[in-house]
């Protein structure tokens, strides 16, 4: 039973009213998120999948070794495959020529995705045009890197190692994360505890640093200037101060952490710096958990039923597996469109590429000034013509990963997912002259390539993206995040999170709520679109 579907039905006014009363009556929400979250979970055929990026058929190592990236559906050559139309030209499809907003996303929603998926959609970079894009460097957990690294050794070096907290630097009268780099005969450089420790003989392997030294110069190349080195940030990942929105999340889930473990230090004054941190990690892990499927699922659906995480449902579902993150899962989230092509803070205007190497403007202006103008402020409409002219290098890259991995017809992926096929580009677009640039380039709308298709959906403007998109990023969003241990329902308790800990987690259900307790914010700010506060 698709229960969006049916309620989409429903004029505005009665859909509305069902909504807050099943969002009200805790026993009816908790069903309906269940029957919401299967619908979505059921969409796909549960993992184990038969083809990973190991290789072309069904291997054991194919099965098994999941340093090779998941794939949905093994990879399509010859007649079936989907045409391709020289890469300039379809490109072109994606470049904006004017700004769409979206109907109601604010910018915090775009800065949101962008870190969440940033931390286990890690696709493997490799050097040069001969790309597999094969291997990934990702657990496959949502479990916060972005704030407590990798491994346990990148955590370690984050930590304050006192009261459970991780490191923090005061700027300004507010707490940030810590600086990446230090001086170092006269220029800046890798601060020393963040440093790879070298092999001292055989009975010492050394310790990796903080990042891999590849993915260290990958990032921090040339296009830093010294003022964007002394203003980066210590963060879980090499590209945690790439982006204006991963130095506001990285900061923002920081301050989170480190309070609750203020709370937990507070009503467990027994406790040591070890549990207390631990305890602190495990309480945050959930919380962003909780927002992930309330908040953030919640308002990419066209209905606004408040699903929850109900620990242990989960469990019970033949979707109940390990998780892997498949190439499909890091192509699909390409939302390069939320970018606007300027963005204001505190009344002044910048072009939106001043959101990359952005921590002194962030820092400058503080966190409250710049969530606040963030949460004012609309995303972009997710779809076809409206990438930024700075980001279609990504784009360009998309589509030739897109290409490398063989991945079938946009058709084969609605069939795959339960969805009826479409049978032309108008039914598809719902746009003519769009359909009329697809049938140009593609011919036959059996050829078109899923990677363009997914974003040539048309949809109403209560929903931000197709029918397509939406099914495959709740599927992977539910049957990976609801795995998480930590909402098993032998490990979700008060042994592990503290009762103040479970306190925490089950009174939040929203970023803004996040946001609200860690900023000095008065008004409501979050994925939707705000107004500015009445002044009196």
């Amino acid at each position: 039973m698709d229960i969006g579907a049916l309620m989409r039905r429903l004029p505005a006014p009665v859909r509305k009213a069902i909504v807050a009363i099943i969002n009200k009556v805790g026993p009816v929400r908790r069903l309906v998120s269940r029957l919401a979250i299967n619908k979505k979970a059921y969409a796909a055929p549960p993992r184990p999948r038969a083809v990973s990026m190991a290789a072309e058929y069904t291997t054991w190592r194919g099965l098994t070794d999941r340093r090779y990236s998941g794939r949905h559906l093994p990879p399509c050559d010859g007649d079936a495959a989907p045409k391709q139309p020289p890469i300039e030209d379809v490109l072109a499809l994606f470049k904006r020529k004017t700004f769409r907003p979206a109907t109601d996303t604010s910018l915090i929603f775009a800065f949101f995705a962008q870190w969440f998926v940033d931390s286990f959609l890690r696709t493997k970079w490799e050097e040069g045009d001969n790309r597999s894009f094969r291997e990934n460097e990702s657990n496959h957990e949502i479990d916060l890197c972005q704030i407590y690294g990798v491994g346990e050794v990148q955590t370690t070096m984050l930590r304050e190692k006192k009261g459970g907290r991780l490191m923090t630097r005061q700027q300004g009268g507010e707490s940030w994360p810590p600086p990446l780099f230090e001086e170092r005969d006269g220029k800046l450089d890798l601060a020393d505890n963040y440093r790879p420790t070298p092999s001292s003989g055989e009975d010492d392997p050394g310790l990796p640093g903080l990042y891999t030294m590849a993915n260290f110069r990958r990032v921090y190349d040339e296009r830093w200037t010294e003022d964007d080195r002394r203003n980066a940030f210590a963060a879980g990942l090499e590209h945690g101060s790439s982006t204006l929105g991963n130095s506001i999340m990285n900061t923002l889930f920081l301050r989170e952490h480190n309070r609750t473990a203020g709370i937990l230090e507070k009503a467990h004054p027994d406790w040591d710096d070890e549990r207390l941190f631990q305890t602190a990690r495990n309480v945050t892990i959930v919380v962003l958990l909780n927002i992930v499927i309330s908040d953030y699922i919640v308002h990419i659906s066209p209905v606004d039923i408040r699903v929850e995480a109900v620990p242990g449902m989960a469990e019970k579902e033949r979707w109940y597996r390990n998780n892997w993150m498949a190439v499909e899962f890091a192509l699909l989230y390409r939302w390069h469109d939320l970018i606007p092509d300027e963005f204001t803070v505190a009344g002044q205007s910048y072009p939106g590429k001043q959101l990359v190497r952005a921590n002194r403007l962030l820092m400058e202006s503080g966190l409250d000034q710049i969530l606040l103008d963030a949460g004012r402020q609309r995303a972009g409409r997710i779809g076809l013509g409206n990438t930024a002219d700075f980001l279609l290098p990504v784009k360009k890259l998309s589509i030739e990963m897109a290409r490398t991995c063989k991945l079938p017809a946009l058709n084969r992926y609605r069939e795959y997912y339960g969805l009826k096929p479409v049978r032309s580009f108008e039914a598809l677009t719902r746009d003519k002259a769009m359909a009329s640039e697809l049938r140009a380039l593609y011919g036959d709308v059996e050829r078109l390539e899923w990677f363009v298709g997914l974003f040539a959906e048309g949809y109403d403007d209560e929903g931000m993206m197709g029918e397509l998109l939406i099914t495959m990023v709740a599927n992977d969003a539910f049957t990976q995040a609801l795995t998480n241990p930590l909402l098993s329902k032998a490990v979700y308790n008060d042994k592990t999170f503290g009762r103040e800990g479970l306190e925490i987690i089950e009174s939040t259900r929203t970023l803004t709520q996040v946001i609200a307790r860690n900023t000095g914010i008065a008004e409501p700010v979050g994925f939707t679109v705000s107004e500015p506060a009445a002044v009196h």
